[in-house]
């Protein structure tokens, strides 16, 4: 999923006063969240990811069986930010659980780059 299709489907799916500036910093904060905790030395994974200053085309890095993860972040903020608690906790509770399933299908499905070196010292005393 792309972030302006994370955006358009938001959009459509939520009418608030929220600025796409902002919603394109949440996006780009779950995206690196999802680079640096799951993607980070796993083999056919990107560890580059959206900036808010990046092409709105930008291909996201959750994968696709798990790109609603982003429009659910986008509405756990929201909820956040209007100060509305209870639908907070709820997206928050879908969220959390969305992240751990993804982060436990992206362990299952993407080996880890091996990285085999020893490093010896010598002690001299």
């Amino acid at each position: 999923m792309t972030a302006s299709e994370v955006l358009e489907i938001y959009n459509l799916e939520n009418q608030n006063d929220v600025s796409e500036k902002l919603k394109k910093l949440w996006i780009s904060e779950l995206d690196k969240k999802i680079v640096g905790e799951l993607n980070k030395g796993r083999e056919n994974l990107r560890e580059t990811y959206y900036t808010p200053e990046s092409d709105i085309s930008f291909k996201l890095n959750a994968p696709t069986e798990y790109s609603e993860i982003y429009l659910v972040y986008l509405k756990m903020k929201t909820d956040y930010l209007l100060g509305e608690t209870g639908r907070y906790n709820n997206s928050a509770m879908i969220f959390n659980r969305l992240y751990f399933e993804m982060s436990n299908f992206i362990s299952r499905n993407f080996k880890t780059i091996k990285n085999n070196s020893l490093k010896v010292e010598l002690n001299n005393a």
